[in-house]
């Protein structure tokens, strides 16, 4: 049969299910939101909720065994992608790459290096295929499929995910499955096999298989028509996403945040769920990657297309200059403005989710019992610049916890000491540093963090956060430094927790606006 498209189908028993579906703006639009409630939304249906199990379990093999599969893979180039299969009306799509650039697969080796108890593990004939497959074979899906038999002579070492809007049905997106096909006549021999254990239709396309949800070839005829003349990875859009954001690596998302916003709005009505109130149209698009660089993991992302107020100024260098020693800390540039700036947006949110009343009494409580006004005084107390730092637990005294800003100081006082007063704690005490203040639970601790700096010369820190002047946003959590301190806590962990720790350094986080999109990074590195 032709290599473009067959009519293999294999419809199962039963009836289909049908799919039912003013932040930071460095933060809105990220995307991950969208995604999760697309999937939770269109995983009701057991048929579909079959495919998006298979999906997760591959997911999950990946993050936790990738680099042993590359260990012990040929560098090639790259080949089809799962985007070139699925129409350009998909609003969100996931994809893994267990083949990706050469690049990639050296750094994998270099991240691998630093956790050689899971490459002895895994082992040089390690398939995560198989490892997926059998997962999902124990959650007591896909039972009557042999993996040997038929999936491995066909299955290529790429699969993807996409949401395409369900025009017929009118509820939301529905979840369609990509499968990379090595082999197309084993392929369409062994297809109704898998279909019939995702509750489905599969049917070749190209260099991959294409599966649907439901015993109706309707929508799956669709999706290989919508596709075949207007591919996903033709659209000008995603194309852009994809282009800013780089290296695909292993793990690739991607989000129209405006067509899945209004997607989920429209599942919530039809399902009487309650939904955060959000502006689908001012959201953009979002695209992510797990990849490696070097020794060391990240999630990229990059949102374009979002649209809201303008950017607060200010940055988050100011982690960099916090003490030499430092555990944990959250630095927010600008952080005033954009509490303002977000503060309507935030309200509505509360009250779609609480009612108006409910929240019209949490707000009074908040105001009586910290003495302030919200918003205008939470927003002076975070001035263009603020910190929360911790530096460890000191015996007998409770934890080294401080605020860094400059803001404005009394408010911040009067918000510290009520919540020390609440958990019973002293008062808090106040420094001056620099052009602002440290406000600390321990006047020692707060001298310390006034006087003392270095943070930002810390190799760990400087694998963790690469740049952050330029970041608005910046998070860094000293992995090992927090492991040696709480040590005979960690100890009562398992074996295996305690062995992936005792190899990580850092975890770094940082999060830049232009107004109209920006950048975000997760990156956890090694020893």
């Amino acid at each position: 049969m032709s290599s473009s498209m067959s009519g293999t189908t294999s419809p199962s028993s039963g009836s289909s299910a049908t799919p039912t579906g003013d932040e930071r703006p460095e933060l809105r639009g990220a995307g991950t939101e969208e995604l999760v409630a697309l999937m939770q939304a269109n995983g009701r249906g057991r048929q579909r909720g079959r495919m998006l199990a298979l999906v997760g379990a591959v997911l999950g093999v990946v993050a936790l065994g990738t680099g042993g599969f590359f260990a012990f893979n040929a560098l090639t180039d790259p080949g089809p992608q799962p985007e070139s299969v699925l129409p350009s009306s998909t609003v969100a799509f996931v994809k893994v790459d267990l083949d990706p650039s050469a690049s990639q697969k050296v750094d994998a080796l270099r991240f691998l290096r630093s956790f050689p108890d899971a490459a002895k593990q895994l082992g040089a004939g390690s398939d995560l295929r198989k490892i997926a497959f059998e997962a999902v074979q124990k959650q007591g899906r896909l039972g009557k499929v042999d993996y040997a038999k038929d999936v491995a002579p066909w299955l290529g070492q790429r699969l993807g995910v996409g949401f395409v809007p369900d025009a017929a049905a009118d509820e939301g997106a529905a979840p369609v499955l990509v499968l990379a096909v090595t082999d197309v006549d084993a392929a369409e021999r062994h297809l109704p096999a898998l279909a019939a254990g995702l509750g489905g239709q599969c049917r070749v396309l190209q260099a991959f298989a294409v599966c649907t949800g439901g015993t109706t070839t309707t929508s799956l005829d669709k999706v290989v028509a919508d596709a075949t003349r207007a591919p996903l990875a033709d659209a000008a859009t995603f194309r852009e996403d994809l282009g800013d954001l780089g290296d695909d690596g292993v793990v690739t998302a991607w989000v129209d945040s405006a067509k899945a916003g209004e997607l989920i709005s429209r599942t919530s009505a039809l399902t009487g769920s309650r939904v955060p109130v959000v502006k689908p149209a001012d959201a953009g698009r979002t695209v992510m990657a797990l990849r490696f660089d070097g020794p060391n993991l990240e999630l990229a992302g990059h949102v374009n297309g979002a649209k809201g107020q303008a950017t607060p100024a200010g940055n988050a260098g100011a982690i960099a200059t916090l003490p030499w020693n430092t555990l944990a800390a959250v630095s927010v540039g600008g952080a005033g403005d954009g509490f303002t700036a977000a503060w309507p947006q935030l309200q509505a949110t509360i009250k779609a989710s609480v009612g108006d009343k409910q929240y019209a009494a949490g707000l009074a409580d908040v105001q009586k019992t910290l003495g302030i006004s919200v918003p205008k005084d939470v927003a002076a107390a975070l001035g263009s610049q603020f910190t929360v730092v911790f530096g460890g637990m000191e015996p007998g005294k409770g934890p080294r916890l401080a605020i860094v800003g400059d803001g404005d100081a009394d408010v911040l006082r009067k918000v510290v000491g009520a919540a020390t007063g609440l958990a019973g704690g002293g008062p808090a005490t106040v420094h001056p540093a620099g052009g602002g203040t440290v406000v600390s639970l321990s006047d020692d601790y707060g001298q310390e963090v006034s006087t003392t700096h270095g943070l930002g010369d810390m190799p760990a820190f400087k694998d963790a956060i690469e740049d952050p002047e330029s970041a608005q946003v910046a998070v860094y959590v000293d992995i090992a430094g927090l492991a040696s301190q709480f040590k005979d806590d960690l100890g009562t962990a398992k074996p295996a927790t305690t062995s992936v720790v005792d190899h990580l350094s850092a975890l770094g986080i940082t999060a830049t606006s232009d107004g109209s999109g920006g950048d975000f990074a997760i990156r956890l590195t090694t020893k």
